[in-house]
């Protein structure tokens, strides 16, 4: 593995240490201090790659060049908005289902949820395919509207020549990136059985809901950028 995507690695793996307990076939209750003990050092192990590598890259990204400010800037309107227009569509689509299908729903959950679904719900379980939809939505478009113009390297534009989609690609991996992160802390408040990350900011969850997407996303960010 080169040096250079060590961090993206341990990220990386990071993260699906903490997604792969909410797989269907891997969902089972704690019972042992055993279990116990492991899922601590897994928050401990999670917090500290998160948390340091995300927050190093955001540095990064800051000191990249003379535009660093403008890359930080289209970092958090593209996560931000995303996360905006998950909450949105979310919320919408949930207040125009009818009882009824709610009923049905209820009745046949888990044929109905599918995989996907299953898996956001035991993690998070006001998460619904609506709000995942509008965050790939929405984040393409905020990438799009964002005034800033990009240098293409010559490797990114072999594969996209459009700098227009170009923008939509990196929207759209942001928005994904921003999902996972997520999920990922959204795993360890489940897990640890707690409402909110901390107190610091009520009615948000705590401060590292406020960075849980971003984290994530900046190091995607980085390595676009160092394509």
């Amino acid at each position: 593995l080169p040096p250079a995507l060590l961090p993206l690695a341990l990220m990386a793996s990071g993260i699906l240490l903490r997604l792969l307990p909410h797989l269907p076939m891997c969902q089972t209750k704690v019972k042992s201090s055993a279990e116990y003990i492991y899922l601590t050092i897994q928050h401990y192990q999670f917090g500290l790659l998160y948390l340091s590598i995300g927050f190093h890259f955001i540095l990064q990204i800051a000191v990249s060049d003379n535009r660093g400010a403008y890359h930080i800037g289209n970092l958090l309107f593209v996560v931000w908005m995303s996360d905006t227009g998950a909450l949105i569509f979310g919320r919408v689509m949930k207040s125009t289902t009818t009882r009824q299908q709610q009923q049905n729903q209820a009745e046949s959950k888990h044929n109905q949820k599918g995989f996907i679904l299953e898996c956001l719900q035991s993690i998070s379980p006001g998460k619904t395919m609506y709000g995942l939809f509008g965050a790939i939505i929405t984040g393409p478009i905020s990438a799009i509207l964002y005034p800033m113009a990009f240098a293409s390297s010559n490797e990114l534009s072999e594969v996209i020549d459009n700098p227009l989609a170009q923008r939509a690609m990196l929207g759209f991996i942001l928005a994904i990136a921003g999902i996972i992160g997520d999920l990922a802390e959204s795993s360890v408040k489940r897990l640890s059985t707690k409402k909110d990350s901390g107190k610091l900011l009520p009615g948000h969850g705590g401060v590292v809901d406020r960075f849980d997407s971003l984290l994530s996303s900046a190091v995607v960010y980085y390595y676009w950028m160092s394509v």
